[in-house]
């Protein structure tokens, strides 16, 4: 199929189509007051809703409880309104005491004993040899005088005299020092008695170096058991008597006790270990009861008591945590914005700002009611274990995100889901999988709508039941992999159960909401647009009786536009309401326009070219009254507004200026427009061009296919040398597709059949009457052969 193509596109305004234009009046938005203004600008908006979350969510002052006495009967029940961690202070401490009590004392092994008992051996050989060398003749007494002044050793002076007769001898020095070796290599201590520090019970750590050994205190020689296990010793060796019975005297001279008591080793270990214990403490849960209601109150009760209301009034005021929340939502709900502003449609802007502020805030009431329901099970039902954190997969997360995705974009839905999930994170205690089952939940609800949008209002059950409620249970057991946590199964079916009841009570609720929310913010879901393209309603009757020529118009415009809608991804049920409203004005005075007038009667003959052009026009104006009256959405209204823009209407325009002397009258062609404003969106400008293309086709005298595509190429570029189109949006790809889309559409209505044999349908006569007014008016418009020229102006 060949391709429409506009030659000769101009890219500047012509003079003849728009001249220059008169000041305008100031617009209704301009007029509106500067408080009007703040009420509707979206920094209004923004700190509302960040200031209405932020107060809900930190401005839920908790009264202490009041005070009783000990053996008080309590007047009613006393409910903790907080849950509080309180520390065991006696527990704590007893488990200090234990571990303090359980290390033993510490011991230090003198490791340089040996070698001290060897080197002081050495020097009493050596001196003793070394007094010989100077005195042979020395006595025994002055030996052992010498030797307990200068070595402090005090020996019998007979033991001297038979190391003077031995002179010293080296072979003895060195069997002393081997037999000391061994038994001070032990442990030992001056006497039991000094065991003072609880080394009965608990033993001894001994400390050589970098090893440690706990003995126990019978294992520890005392210095008498030293000596006797010495001799003993001497006593096994292969020697002569006179040597074993000097080194009996000998070798326990030099025997001293091997290790000593640490005191500040001993406590510094005890002090670790005391500090190493962890508080003994106990969970006070929010609305746990303290005390029934005549009860005795005890001394443990008032001790709670005193604790909830300390934890109360230690809590910093609300203010701060208000504040900044408040300055966390305006971030939020700014960045938000800006997402809108460059995703949305302009007349929705404020509308999905409103609208996510709005559920934002329901969500929050559902799940603080949701968590009170979840609590109260939790502590009154006995039969059935519920926990509280089991029951939270039950809480309608979802059914905002239902309601974003019925009525908005898929953009807009998952900016909705990410600021949904934090919400509900936070108000759980910062719960990370909270966060992420209430994210991939919103996101899984997307698809689904996507998928059975199609079925309208019954796309929220079908996600909800076929997507949903399983894929929620999905993530349940997801969570419960990642947590390692299939012990509980009681848990883990209370949990599942749950998932399943959140996704159902979300679809229910978004069910529930979606009528109030659609006429609350003007949205138009594909529910509401079947239910206003019914033929069955009231309007379209009246319109088929009273204005049928109007009616069959609109229907072919529907036609027309909801097929080119279809093609450039505009929306097409959007369209197709637009088509069929977009007229209805007419019906205030459907007898002054040429579809629904009888051959030979024109009512705009008997009146000046100027108030045939208001009552034209005013069919706009008349339309957007009974749209208000019908209660259409906004943006049908809108279209019914902009479906001429503020094209002029020549036809008239002509006339006046055939009528009157421009030397006499000005003619202005501001005058003869219509109030406009111009298309502002795809679905408003598909309707403008299919509108003025389906009134010029009814001037051809041959529909053939070229005609038709003449037509289209001449009220397109009509429309654009006229600026009609330059504030909705169209590419000229699109343009292109749609003058494609029209002309196949057109050619279907206007197609050639083969003439029925036998009957002559036009008579000669009536040839000549259509040849004599071919040129006849229509709606105040002069349509020439379209084959030669076609005219956009045509006012239907």
């Amino acid at each position: 199929m060949k391709v429409i193509q506009f030659r000769k596109l101009r890219l500047f305004k012509s003079d003849e189509i728009l001249p220059g234009q008169r000041k305008l009046e100031k617009t209704e938005e301009e007029r509106k007051s500067w408080f009007k203004r703040i009420l509707i600008s979206p920094a209004f908006f923004i700190i509302l809703f960040a200031a209405i979350i932020s107060f809900l969510i930190s401005f839920f002052p908790m009264r202490p409880l009041p005070m009783i006495q000990v053996g008080e009967i309590a007047t009613k029940d006393l409910i903790s309104p907080i849950e509080l961690t309180v520390e065991d202070a006696q527990a704590t401490e007893k488990r200090k005491a234990q571990a303090e009590e359980a290390i033993p004392p510490v011991y230090f092994y003198n490791q340089k004993i040996i070698s001290s008992a060897s080197e002081k051996i050495k020097q009493f050989f050596e001196s003793g040899r070394a007094l010989l060398a100077s005195n042979p003749a020395i006595s025994a007494k002055e030996m052992s005088k010498n030797f307990s002044e200068n070595l402090g050793i005090d020996l019998d002076e007979n033991i001297f005299a038979s190391l003077i007769r031995l002179k010293f001898p080296a072979d003895l020095e060195q069997l002393l020092s081997d037999i000391l070796t061994p038994i001070l290599s032990q442990e030992i201590i001056l006497s039991r008695s000094l065991l003072t520090h609880g080394e009965i019970e608990k033993g001894l750590l001994i400390i050589r170096g970098k090893e440690e050994k706990l003995i126990k205190a019978g294992e520890v020689l005392e210095l008498k058991e030293a000596r006797n296990l010495l001799v003993s010793e001497i006593n096994n060796l292969e020697l002569p008597i006179r040597t074993k019975n000097l080194l009996k005297v000998l070798a326990p001279a030099f025997l001293s006790p091997t290790i000593n008591y640490d005191q500040a080793e001993t406590d510094l270990r005890r002090l670790r270990a005391r500090n190493s214990v962890e508080p003994v403490s106990y969970t006070i849960k929010k609305g746990k009861v303290i005390i029934r209601k005549g009860d005795e109150a005890t001394a443990e009760t008032i001790k709670q008591i005193i604790l909830i209301n300390q934890k109360i009034s230690s809590q910093p005021h609300w203010l701060i945590n208000f504040f900044g929340l408040m300055v966390l939502y305006s971030v939020i709900f700014f960045f938000t914005w800006q997402f809108i502003n460059s995703a949305a449609r302009e007349e929705n802007k404020l509308s999905i700002l409103g609208m996510m502020g709005v559920t934002l805030l329901l969500s929050f009431l559902a799940y603080k009611a949701s968590l009170f329901i979840a609590e109260s099970l939790e502590s009154s039902l006995s039969i059935i274990s519920l926990e509280k954190d089991a029951l939270t997969y039950a809480f309608p997360f979802q059914f905002g995100t239902f309601l974003f995705a019925f009525m908005s974009s898929t953009e807009i839905s998952i900016v909705y889901t990410v600021i949904n999930s934090l919400l509900a994170a936070y108000l759980l205690h910062g719960d990370y999988f909270v966060f992420i089952f209430a994210l991939l939940g919103g996101l899984a609800v997307i698809y689904g709508m996507r998928v059975y949008i199609s079925s309208a209002r019954g796309a929220l059950f079908k996600t909800g039941v076929m997507v949903l409620a399983p894929f929620q249970v999905i993530l349940v057991i997801i969570i419960h992999l990642i947590q390692q946590s299939f012990g509980n199964f009681s848990s883990l079916t209370t949990e599942i159960f749950g998932s399943l009841t959140g996704g159902l009570l979300s679809a229910a609720v978004a069910f529930v909401l979606s009528p109030a929310f659609e006429m609350s913010f003007g949205f138009l879901t594909p529910t509401k647009l079947n239910e206003l393209t019914n033929s069955d309603r009231p309007i379209f009757r009246q319109m088929a009786l009273e204005a049928p020529g109007t009616y069959h118009h609109s229907l072919i415009v529907a036609a027309l536009a909801e097929k080119a809608a279809e093609e450039i991804k505009a929306d097409p049920l959007l369209v197709k309401a637009g088509g069929l409203y977009h007229d209805i004005g007419k019906l205030k005075r459907p007898e002054y326009f040429s579809e629904n007038q009888n051959p030979g009667y024109d009512l705009h003959r008997e009146l000046t070219p100027s108030l045939s052009t208001l009552v034209i026009t005013n069919h706009v104006k008349d339309g957007v009254d009974m749209a208000k009256k019908l209660k259409l959405p906004r943006r049908i209204t809108e279209i019914i507004r902009q479906h001429h823009g503020t094209s002029i209407v020549r036809y008239f325009f002509q006339k006046a200026q055939e009528k009157y002397d421009p030397e006499l009258h000005k003619i202005e062609a501001e005058d003869y427009r219509y109030p406009g404003p111009t298309p502002r969106s795809k679905e408003a400008g598909l309707i403008l061009l299919a509108d003025s293309v389906e009134a010029a086709t009814r001037s051809l005298k041959s529909p053939t296919r070229q005609n038709l595509k003449r037509v289209i190429i001449e009220i397109f570029n009509a429309h654009l040398q006229d600026g009609q189109l330059d504030d909705c949006g169209f590419s000229l790809k699109d343009l292109r597709i749609i003058a494609n889309s029209f002309l196949s559409t057109l050619y279907a209505i206007y197609h050639p059949r083969p003439s029925y044999p036998g009957f002559d349908f036009e008579k000669k006569e009536e040839k000549k009457e259509e040849k004599k007014e071919g040129n006849k008016k229509n709606n105040g418009y002069d349509y020439q052969s379209t084959e030669e020229k076609t005219s956009p102006d045509k006012k239907t």
